[in-house]
């Protein structure tokens, strides 16, 4: 899909992700804190990546890359839906990531005869596999559990908002790329947007916090056979 169109347009729709996880949680009950506010902030964080995108100046909106684009952002929600109601609390969130990224990385081996890569990579590409998995695929799966687990699917689809912010910070900060008022001001659109997400009423940070200790604590004890009523 991002052969075919332009990078804005897949940056819009890559960030339909969490419109999609807000609908998958309303339809099979995985997301039961989602409040008018809250929906009403993942709509606005989706208007500012509208703004920084501008998909309306670029081409490839209606193509066959688009629709493969907008597939690929309905499976990260429907992962996130599973991930919150099959695997999320079971076992850690490192555990857990690990278990999944060991199946991932056996997955993948099985291609690599398939692979157009070097036979002998170099340290440059070694390095940068490296820091990519650990950094910005295993640690991100830990923290991500977390976030799932504290704040149910929807809320941990939100980053789909922050990506775009951060690159295009990025972007003008070591690339040197322009900054117009509209991306400036969708920038901010964002993040009021995410900000609205995670605004729970009656509820404080410290609060949601604990749940993820009560959860762990009563699988420990249901695995130990203790069935006590306050369990219950």
């Amino acid at each position: 899909g991002e052969q075919t169109v332009d990078s804005g347009v897949a940056g819009v729709l890559n960030a339909t992700t969490p419109l999609f996880s807000l609908l998958i949680g309303l339809a099979i009950g995985t997301d039961r804190g989602l409040t008018p506010v809250r929906v009403t902030g993942l709509v606005v964080g989706f208007a500012g990546i509208l703004l920084i995108f501008a998909p309306w100046q670029r081409h490839g909106l209606l193509s066959a890359g688009a629709l493969a684009l907008l597939g690929a952002a309905a499976s990260y929600a429907v992962a996130f839906a599973y991930m919150g109601r099959k695997l999320a609390g079971k076992g850690g969130p490192i555990a857990v990531s690990a278990a999944q990224l060991a199946a991932a990385t056996g997955l993948g081996a099985l291609m690599l005869p398939f692979d157009h890569t070097p036979a002998t990579p170099n340290a440059t590409a070694i390095v940068a596999v490296v820091v990519l998995g650990v950094f910005g695929t295993g640690i991100t799966f830990v923290l991500n559990y977390r976030i799932i687990e504290d704040e149910g699917p929807t809320s941990a689809a939100t980053v789909g908002y922050l990506l775009p912010v951060v690159s295009v910070a990025l972007g003008a900060l070591v690339l040197d790329e322009p900054l117009t008022a509209r991306i400036v001001t969708g920038m901010a659109v964002v993040l009021a947007g995410v900000a609205l997400t995670r605004l729970v009423p009656g509820k404080r940070p410290a609060e949601r916090t604990d749940r993820y200790h009560l959860s762990v604590m009563s699988t420990e004890r249901e695995g130990s056979g203790g069935r006590s009523a306050d369990h219950r």
